[in-house]
């Protein structure tokens, strides 16, 4: 059984278990409430239950007034539905809604996807995750090393549990320390989120994505995303990426096929790492096609600035929307 819960004032529903936190519920349907501590000490995920009932899912230290008791306020992390409700409640919906945060976390995982990209996992403190949005990224700080800018390359709805695809290639100490010495529970800090473009979540437009090598981090965060948020325009994802850093999650990229009610995934292998003359105009030509079957698209350009540059240039020329052309670069994201 699952409870259908609303939000107002913005109406954003989500459904939510009986054996999940309302935040747990919330935050696997793409839903973005303001929270901090996510165990019960903080309340900033205070809210108002409307309608419905709700019962103690764990133990809290934050306690309410006598009058906010009776004017309903729980917090979302510590109570869960015992029926239907609607909510009154703060929702994260643009990059300024996300403080900057400072954590400490741990590597969880090191995997070696091929000689140049591997997948970097890192684990927060129960107690303490990182809110993000889609297509954000943060700065990672080994002792000794200078900052390092790497965008999260997973979904928002686990903050505690962050990817990120490092190439070995990148000209910086931490991307060659992740390949030649990081260990299963290294210590690290982490600064952030930042960047200021995140996807459209009330755009019922198709989707067109493009992404170039190790930089499809940030549209498989956003394509994750509108997973949970359950998203039923079409959405063509193009992967560009050269034959030594690969393709390097395509059978992941397959299987988003299962879920998608109409979705197309196209990689294509470059000569270079960055795509010559030829290769582009190649590239222009199938995406004017695509333009073509989708009509008006929202487009999400990730990749080094040249690249998405040169992409949005031309997709500009074939009639693509300005304010609908999103570009995510490592480090900035620029709309238009």
């Amino acid at each position: 059984m699952s409870y259908r819960i609303r939000i107002e004032p913005s109406g954003h529903e989500f459904t939510a278990l009986p054996q999940e936190s309302l935040l747990e519920a919330a935050l696997r349907s793409g839903i973005n409430p303001r929270y901090s501590c996510s165990n019960g000490s903080c309340g900033d995920c205070r809210v108002r239950v409307r309608e419905g009932k709700v019962g103690q899912h764990m133990h809290s230290d934050f306690h309410f007034s006598a009058q906010e008791q009776a004017r309903g306020y729980v917090m979302l992390c510590t109570t869960h539905a015992e029926s239907d409700l609607v909510i009154e409640a703060d929702e994260s919906n643009s990059p300024s809604d996300i403080p900057e945060q400072q954590l400490t976390v741990k590597v969880a995982k090191v995997e070696r996807r091929n000689d140049q990209v591997a997948v970097l996992h890192l684990r927060t403190s129960r107690s303490n995750t990182l809110r993000f949005l889609a297509g954000q990224h943060v700065e990672l700080e080994l002792e000794g090393l200078p900052p390092f800018a790497a965008t999260i390359a997973s979904c928002p709805c686990n903050g505690m549990h962050l990817y990120f695809h490092i190439h070995r290639t990148t000209d910086h100490p931490f991307a060659a320390q992740v390949f030649e010495g990081l260990r299963i529970g290294t210590v690290l800090r982490l600064r952030g989120p930042y960047g200021d473009l995140t996807l459209d979540d009330d755009s019922p437009r198709p989707l067109l994505m493009v992404a170039l090598g190790t930089d499809f981090a940030a549209i498989k965060s956003l394509i994750e995303h509108a997973l949970n948020l359950e998203m039923a325009q079409p959405l063509r994802l193009y992967w560009l990426a050269d034959a030594a850093t690969g393709h390097y999650m395509d059978n992941y990229c397959r299987a988003w096929n299962d879920v998608l009610d109409d979705f197309a995934f196209k990689e294509i292998t470059l000569v270079h790492p960055l795509p010559n003359g030829e290769e582009m105009a190649a590239l222009m030509d199938q995406l004017a096609q695509t333009l073509q079957t989708l009509g008006e698209a929202d487009i999400y350009l990730a990749g080094p600035e040249a690249f998405t540059a040169s992409c949005a240039s031309g997709l500009l020329q074939q009639g693509a929307n300005p304010q609908r052309l999103y570009t995510f670069h490592r480090r900035v994201a620029i709309r238009g």
